[in-house]
C-alpha cells in the first residue's frame, strides 16, 4: 500500500491554543509524522488569536525542515460571529486572498453561509476547515453539500478519537463518491497515540478507495 504522501499533494495541520505549551513537542511529532508518511509538502494553520505567539516557532520549524512547507492563518468561528465583517477587518491577514475559517461543532449552516456570496464577490475564497466535525455536516452529509455547493472549499477529518463521532467509512465513502469535499487535515500527530495509526490507516483505505471510484 502507498504511503500517504504518494497519494496527498499535501499535508495539513492546525495548530491550537495547547501549541503554545508544547512548541517542541509539537514540532518533534509534526517532522516525524511527515518523514513516516513521506509527504512532499506540508501546510500549518496557525489560529488567528495566537498568531503573535506561533508565528516565529511555525517559520523556524519550516525552515528547519527540507520540505515545501508554508503556514496560515485561521478564524475560529462560533454562531455569533459576522464572517463580512472579519473579512473586511482582517484582509491584510488573509494569504492569497483565502479566508479559512474553524468552525465550532454547533454552528449552524443558515447562520454561517448567509455572508458566502458576499465574500466571494470581494474576491475572497472561503475554506471550511474540518467540517465534519460541524454536528450538523457529522449528522446530515447533505449539509457539507449545501456549503461545496455555495462556494466552499470543504476540508475534512475523517477521524476522530471518540468512535461515536466518527464519521463512519461508509458516510466518507459517499463524501468521495459525491466529490463533496476538497482535501484531508490531519487530526493525529503524537505516534505515542494508539490511535495515530487508526488514523493513518483508514485514510489509506479511503484514498485507495477514490482512486478506484475516480
Amino acid at each position: 500500500m502507498k504511503n500517504l504522501g504518494e497519494i496527498i499533494d499535501v499535508d495539513i495541520f492546525l495548530l491550537d491554543e495547547v501549541s503554545l505549551y508544547e512548541n517542541n513537542l509539537w514540532q518533534e511529532n509534526y517532522k516525524l509524522h511527515l518523514a513516516l508518511n513521506k509527504f512532499k509538502s506540508f501546510k500549518i494553520g496557525i489560529p488567528f488569536d495566537c498568531k503573535n505567539k506561533l508565528l516565529g516557532p511555525v517559520i523556524q520549524f519550516i525552515d528547519s525542515i527540507n520540505l515545501n512547507g508554508s503556514y496560515f492563518v485561521y478564524f475560529n468561528i462560533n454562531n455569533e460571529e459576522n464572517l463580512l465583517a472579519l473579512v473586511n477587518n482582517y484582509h491584510s491577514e488573509l494569504t492569497n486572498h483565502i479566508f479559512y475559517i474553524l468552525p465550532d461543532k454547533k454552528v449552524k449552516y443558515s447562520k454561517l453561509s448567509k455572508n458566502f456570496w458576499d465574500i466571494q464577490l470581494l474576491g475572497f475564497e472561503i475554506h471550511i476547515l474540518k467540517c465534519d466535525k460541524i454536528e450538523e455536516c457529522r449528522l446530515s452529509p447533505s449539509i457539507m453539500n449545501k456549503y461545496w455547493r455555495k462556494g466552499a472549499i470543504v476540508g475534512i477529518v475523517g477521524f476522530t478519537k471518540n468512535p461515536i463521532r466518527l464519521f463512519r467509512k461508509r458516510k466518507l465513502q459517499q463524501l468521495i463518491r459525491q466529490k463533496i469535499f476538497d482535501y484531508w487535515i490531519t487530526e493525529i500527530i503524537d505516534q505515542k497515540d494508539v490511535t495515530y495509526l487508526n488514523e493513518i490507516k483508514l485514510k489509506a483505505e479511503l484514498l485507495n478507495f477514490r482512486v478506484l471510484n475516480k
